[in-house]
């Protein structure tokens, strides 16, 4: 059956307090100022609509395919229109985002950076800037004009987007980026008792550090000339550096303020202030039915994996302990007669970097033990199973071997293992060789992966990786460098709607390829659970949560982790584990 096409845009009123990036989806929809004054919608059977939404034939778009370059805001705002009545409804075969298959096909997620980079357009945005804080009734006769032309140009170029690149967004990934979508929909549930509390408790912090900084209501809290003047008044020489990540500034910082509240009051103040933010997305974006609207970008890195959306609040990134008497992850609670049910899957990304060093060995032994760093230990040499299980009888050797795996898997060296470990280099030292004696053939896939990008360079050819699921990370070009006497090798990556240089070798290169293999089995995973009938609310990294009815939360956990202990059918001999909770609060 022959379907058409259609490319379909809003265009809203927007300014600094009605805003998606302050409000998220429903929060910025159901706003008193909110107006969806104009759509914009093109055929490729020759429609071109521009106006009011309840002006259009809504019926033309039943069992054809539409399109939204941001699919997440366009699909939910129709959706919610059609719920508030303000426009007609259909029954679209499908919807997609034009958006999510720029960022699969390595261009920047933007219309403006997308088309720039494959079509070499440049696309004037300052018509959209120039539509905030105006409503449709007082623009002039012009600048309506202005708008409609603006809006009608976007559905045209993103029509043209998917007529240049669909073929190439495989029908599972198509899926994935569908299911991303339905599942911010479905909504996060809140604990707005809870919420109320900790805004309360974090405005009393925020209010309490402001008074312990002597120059307030005078200067910038957070002003370095203030917090250098002070140091002089008191009698300290000022820190180089405030940085966090500064040994030298955190020494100053751990001797100083002792005598002097106030370091400790401006070195709190941003995080707490951060937090307060955090909070106010989640009340912003918390509509009457209790549930949080929020976002998750389908590929959102060029490993393929999801990331945050945005904003002030990174649900991918929620702080796991306490923070100043707030806990984020409480946040998330269902209703009384409800559980989440949150799963993960088990240290995925050391089962995929082995899979990938055809460490046939290694995944035995991994598929036969009931802990997979005790596997490690026994392989370094430093366990003897005859003494017990590692994670009872001596829990500090198993912290030790964790960081050897998860640290030295991707070719760091002596110093860069000391830093993250907080060890000495030499002690660093010892552990790395251990691992690359121990773990020839991952050091080996390191060597393969930096002959094929020479390879590559040489032969004038793009660079790229194959995945067991049909999927390429496909790093272009390659430009070589020559610094210190070596020649290296740099790939042009889209980062933040940018093209940035990355300095290509082995150890990198088995790192993306083996977050790359983890996502594409854990999505495989998210698809089934869905397609098993569960309600996917959230899902973070390598782990989902699924909200169920209390009398059944037993068989939903038990259910869910045997489909996540089952490979992808792409992949059946790795071996996969899970585990998971139900859970009244989610927490981690």
């Amino acid at each position: 059956m022959t379907r058409n096409v259609f490319a379909l845009d809003y265009e809203t009123y927007y300014d600094k307090s009605c805003s998606i990036k302050t409000l998220g989806t429903l929060g910025y929809f159901s706003h008193p100022q909110f107006d969806a004054y104009m759509v914009s919608v093109v055929g490729d059977e020759g429609t071109q609509f521009v106006g009011h939404p309840k002006d259009f034939d809504w019926g033309k778009l039943n069992g054809n395919i539409v399109l939204s370059h941001n699919a997440s805001f366009d699909e939910t705002l129709y959706l919610y229109g059609v719920e508030q009545e303000w426009w007609g409804s259909c029954e679209p075969h499908e919807w997609h985002c034009t958006a999510d298959l720029a960022a699969y096909c390595k261009l920047p997620r933007s219309l403006k950076g997308s088309t720039a980079a494959l079509f070499g357009l440049t696309v004037d945005k300052s018509t959209r800037d120039n539509m905030a804080g105006k409503k449709w009734e007082d623009m002039t006769d012009e600048f309506q004009k202005e708008v409609s032309e603006y809006a009608l140009k976007d559905s045209e170029l993103c029509l043209r987007l998917w007529e240049t690149l669909s073929e190439k967004w495989p029908e599972v990934e198509r899926n994935i980026s569908r299911l991303n979508r339905k599942i911010v929909q479905e909504g996060i549930p809140i604990d707005e008792e809870l919420l109320k509390e900790q805004l309360e408790v974090i405005k009393v912090k925020l209010f309490e550090a402001e008074e312990l900084i002597p120059w307030l209501g005078e200067k910038p809290l957070l002003s370095r000339a203030a917090f250098d003047q002070q140091c002089l008044l008191v009698g300290i020489e000022p820190p180089v550096s405030l940085s966090a990540a500064d040994e030298e500034s955190q020494k100053w910082v751990e001797y100083n303020e002792r005598e002097f509240k106030w370091i400790t009051a401006v070195k709190d103040w941003r995080r707490i202030n951060a937090l307060k933010k955090k909070l106010e997305s989640f009340d912003y974006a918390t509509m009457a039915d209790g549930r949080y609207y929020g976002g998750c970008m389908y590929f959102g890195a060029h490993t393929g994996r999801f990331s945050g959306s945005g904003g002030n609040l990174n649900l991918q990134n929620l702080p796991r302990e306490e923070m100043f008497g707030v806990n984020l992850r409480h946040l998330i609670s269902p209703k009384p007669n409800k559980r989440l049910i949150a799963v993960d899957l088990s240290q995925i990304e050391v089962r995929t970097l082995c899979w990938l060093a055809n460490d046939k060995e290694m995944l035995e032994e991994i598929k036969s033990t009931d802990d997979i760093y005790e596997a490690f230990a026994t392989r370094f040499g430093m366990w003897d199973p005859a003494n017990g299980v590692l994670k009872k009888e001596d829990p500090k050797l198993r912290h030790t071997v964790k960081a050897m795996v998860l640290g030295c898997g991707y070719g760091a060296g002596a110093p860069r293992f000391a830093a993250m470990s907080n060890i000495s280099e030499e002690v660093a030292a010892k552990r790395v060789k251990k691992y690359r004696m121990k773990m020839r053939k991952v050091k080996n896939l390191w060597g393969t992966y930096t002959g094929d990008i020479e390879g590559s360079h040489q032969a004038k050819d793009e660079f790229s990786v194959e995945l067991p699921s049909g999927r390429v990370l496909n790093y272009g070009s390659l430009r070589g460098h020559a610094e210190g006497g070596r020649l290296h090798f740099i790939s042009k990556m889209p980062r933040h709607g940018k093209y940035i240089e990355v300095r290509l070798w082995g150890g990198l290169i088995a790192e993306n390829v083996s977050q790359a293999l983890a996502r594409d089995i854990f999505s495989d995973m998210l698809l089934r659970v869905e397609e098993a009938g569960y309600k996917i609310i959230m899902h973070v990294h390598d782990e989902m949560v699924i909200e169920a009815d209390e009398a059944e939360s037993e068989e939903v956990l038990q259910n869910v982790i045997r489909i996540m202990s089952e490979p992808p059918k792409w992949i059946s001999d790795i071996p996969v584990a899970a585990e998971g909770s139900i859970l009244t609060k989610y927490e981690k």
